[in-house]
């Protein structure tokens, strides 16, 4: 069964505790609910249990289901850096940072669609 965007911001609220907040197809999961880290981690898993999907399989990629390329990812990471110095060593080490691909509820509505689909073909 293909979830609806009013499921989908219904089981955003009720994992962020946005309740009075205007959420809709544009809002950014990251910068405007505040999901980063692992609680990114843990909303994704619990959207996978909720939604009774898989993002992750071998017909269907996480990378390609959310159209990430290479050092592109869905949340910034835990980690603190206050002095730079991690940042300092990866660019003395050629690294890039990763850039953060600020989902939206559209787009994460979409991807849900995609994997339902996905599971109705097999």
């Amino acid at each position: 069964m293909k979830p609806s965007l009013c499921d989908v911001i219904d089981f955003i609220r009720e994992e962020t505790g946005c309740r009075n907040d205007f959420i809709d197809e544009n809002t950014r999961i990251e910068h405007d609910l505040g999901v980063s880290g692992d609680d990114g981690e843990y909303f994704l898993e619990a959207a996978q249990k909720f939604f009774g999907v898989s993002l992750d399989t071998e017909e269907l990629s996480f990378r390609s289901l959310f159209g990430l390329q290479d050092n592109e990812y869905l949340f910034h990471s835990e980690g603190l850096d206050l002095l730079g110095i991690n940042c300092l060593i990866d660019w003395l080490r050629g690294i890039k940072p990763p850039v953060i691909v600020d989902l939206t509820v559209g787009q994460f509505h979409q991807a849900l669609i995609r994997v339902s689909e996905h599971n109705l073909a097999k």
